[in-house]
C-alpha cells in the first residue's frame, strides 16, 4: 500500500480516499469554514483542493493506516480553510486588491498552486464530489439534530478524530464526561442517520457506521 499510494496507483489512491470517508471530511470542512467564508467559497471546492494538495504531497506522507491517512487529509483541509481565510482578510485590508476569492489555493502571486499538478484520477471528479456532498448532507443533518450537550463531543470525536483528552480540553469538561457523552451521542447519531438513509439504502454504512 505505501509504495503504490506514493507512486500514484489509481486504484490504491481511490480506495484510500473512499476509505477515509470524503463525505464526513466534507462535514468537517463545512463546519470549520463558518458562514462568512461559505458565502464566498463552496465546501466542495475546499474538499477538491484538499484532495489535490494531498495528491501533490503523497510522496511525503508516511503511510500507517487509513486512520492516519484520514487525519492527514483533515489537517490539509483545515490548512486550506485557514489559507482562504487569511487571503480574504488580506484582501479586505488592501483596498487596492480586486481579485476575488477562488477555489484554488493562492501562492501569493495570484496564480493557482495546483497549476502543475496532475489530476488525482477520479477522486476529484464532479460525480465523486457529488456523492460526497449527498452523504455529507445526511450526516450533517443528523449531527445538527443531536442534543446540545453531546453534539460537539460527537463532532470532535467522530468527525475530527480527536482523542478524548483533546476533546475534554477543547470543551472544558472531564475525559469521563467526554466518554459518557460520546457513548450517548454516538448512539443517537447512529439511529438518526439510519432513519434518514432508510428510505434509500436501509442502512447507515455510508455515514461511517457499518
Amino acid at each position: 500500500m505505501p509504495h503504490r499510494l506514493a507512486a500514484g496507483d489509481p486504484d490504491v489512491w481511490n480506495s484510500a480516499v473512499e476509505a477515509a470517508n470524503p463525505g464526513s471530511i466534507l462535514v468537517v470542512i463545512n463546519w470549520n469554514m463558518g458562514e462568512e467564508l461559505r458565502q464566498r467559497l463552496a465546501p466542495e471546492d475546499v474538499l477538491q483542493e484538499t484532495l489535490l494538495k494531498a495528491w501533490q504531497a503523497r510522496t511525503n506522507f508516511e503511510w500507517q493506516d487509513i486512520a492516519t491517512f484520514r487525519h492527514w487529509l483533515l489537517a490539509i483541509a483545515k490548512s486550506c480553510i485557514a489559507d482562504h481565510r487569511d487571503y480574504e482578510g488580506a484582501a479586505k485590508r488592501d483596498s487596492r486588491r480586486t481579485t476575488t476569492l477562488t477555489p484554488a489555493s493562492h501562492n501569493g502571486s495570484g496564480s493557482s498552486a495546483h497549476a502543475d499538478v496532475v489530476e488525482p484520477w477520479g477522486s476529484t471528479t464532479p460525480s465523486r464530489i457529488a456523492v460526497g456532498r449527498e452523504t455529507a448532507q445526511v450526516m450533517e443533518k443528523a449531527l445538527r439534530s443531536l442534543p446540545d450537550e453531546v453534539r460537539d463531543v460527537v463532532r470532535l470525536r467522530l468527525f475530527e478524530d480527536l482523542p478524548n483528552g483533546e476533546v475534554a480540553t477543547s470543551l472544558g469538561i472531564s475525559e469521563s464526561a467526554v466518554r459518557r457523552r460520546f457513548h450517548t451521542g454516538a448512539e443517537i447519531y447512529r439511529v438518526r442517520v439510519r432513519a434518514l438513509l432508510e428510505p434509500e439504502t436501509g442502512n447507515g454504512s455510508a455515514a461511517g457506521f457499518s
